[in-house]
């Protein structure tokens, strides 16, 4: 089974760098990029697509193996918990003896701090996303760890064909219940139940690609398509302040996005889903999803702010060097340990179409 797909990690690239410039020029905007990634956010949406599509795929292929809900939780747990218990054990441990007055903050803006090794943040904070520095983008992990409770189990007793209808049914429910919790003036951005679109997006991509009649360039043209209406579609609802649809629209342009980029025969874009840079900046994303706001207080303790068009680069140059540290030192060693849980596929899933190559790229 091949074990990754660098078209994969280019989408991972595409998405973190995305989502690092919008949130970085929202502090330090440089060469109108707090104009051209206004809507960077929605970075988050194909972070979701791809881990939907990645997870169902691992779960689907391995649902009759022994020890599936053994392997597949010991391994998200080697995935995520290393760096993100190191990072809320440093703000708020470390942080405190470090800057006790940077502390203040952290515990006015993050609590309760309990929320936060319980992945429950996204419920008990008043506004999650305004926690202090590197915690306010840990909310996107707290909807996928409390999704990933319950999709397991989901797909374990339901055939392919019924988890289709669930991933189409949510999916079209999805605005409606949006919208209604909208006139109830709910937080829509950090709500699990809120953001369920892009994960059946890619659960139903999963799906697709692992169909017995399935065959890739039959849909190439319907993909192209779906993105060209639903990414203009995404920024100009986005524009009038629809988020209740913003987000449906964000999983078709992104679900379509990961299609063509695993399928298309374009040369311009394969040798783009191939490059290198993007390549490794997707095999490190985590850390830089996770570590990008810290050099944000470096570049202050330095005042290296006082020049407009410092910040960026050198928050990008520092976060490149913090999650390359990461992934070396303390993400990879976890992910070897991998191999003692790996669960083997029945015969007839590994050959199934499409399964082989996406059952465990990067998760």
């Amino acid at each position: 089974m091949q074990r990754r797909v660098p078209q994969l990690d280019a989408v991972r690239g595409v998405a973190i760098l995305i989502v690092m410039i919008h949130n970085i020029s929202l502090k330090y905007p440089a060469f109108h990029s707090q104009q051209f990634f206004s809507n960077g956010w929605m970075g988050v949406d194909l972070f979701f697509v791809l881990s939907g599509f990645l997870i169902t795929g691992i779960l689907v292929d391995t649902k009759q193996s022994a020890g599936y809900f053994k392997n597949f939780y010991v391994r998200r747990c080697l995935r995520i918990w290393p760096l993100y218990y190191s990072l809320i054990f440093f703000m708020f441990v470390v942080v405190r003896f470090l800057k006790p007055s940077e502390f203040h903050t952290v515990v006015q803006t993050s609590s309760p701090w309990w929320a936060f090794p319980l992945f429950l943040q996204n419920f008990l904070l008043p506004v999650s996303t305004d926690a202090a520095g590197p915690l306010g983008v840990t909310w996107s992990l707290a909807i996928e760890e409390q999704f990933y409770i319950i999709w397991p189990l989901i797909v374990q007793y339901c055939p392919s064909n019924q988890l289709r209808r669930i991933c189409i049914v949510v999916m079209c429910i999805s605005p409606v219940l949006r919208y209604y919790l909208l006139l109830r003036h709910v937080n829509l951005y950090t709500n699990v139940f809120c953001r369920l679109d892009g994960l059946m997006a890619g659960a139903l991509l999963a799906l697709l690609v692992r169909s017995g009649h399935f065959v890739d360039s039959k849909l190439l043209r319907r993909a192209w398509i779906l993105l060209a209406v639903a990414a203009p579609l995404a920024f100009i609802a986005e524009a009038y302040h629809a988020r209740w649809i913003v987000f449906s629209f964000t999983a078709l342009a992104s679900a379509s996005f990961v299609y063509v980029s695993m399928f298309s025969k374009q040369k311009w874009l394969q040798a783009l889903m191939t490059n290198r840079f993007l390549i490794f900046t997707g095999t490190i994303s985590y850390g830089l999803y996770l570590l990008h706001k810290i050099p944000f207080g470096i570049v202050q303790a330095l005042h290296l702010d006082q020049h407009p068009y410092l910040p960026l680069p050198i928050i990008f140059v520092m976060s490149f060097a913090l999650a390359a540290l990461s992934w070396r030192l303390l993400e990879k060693p976890f992910l070897n340990l991998k191999r003692f849980f790996a669960s083997k596929p029945p015969h007839s899933a590994v050959h199934a179409p499409g399964a082989s190559a996406f059952a465990t790229d990067g998760k």
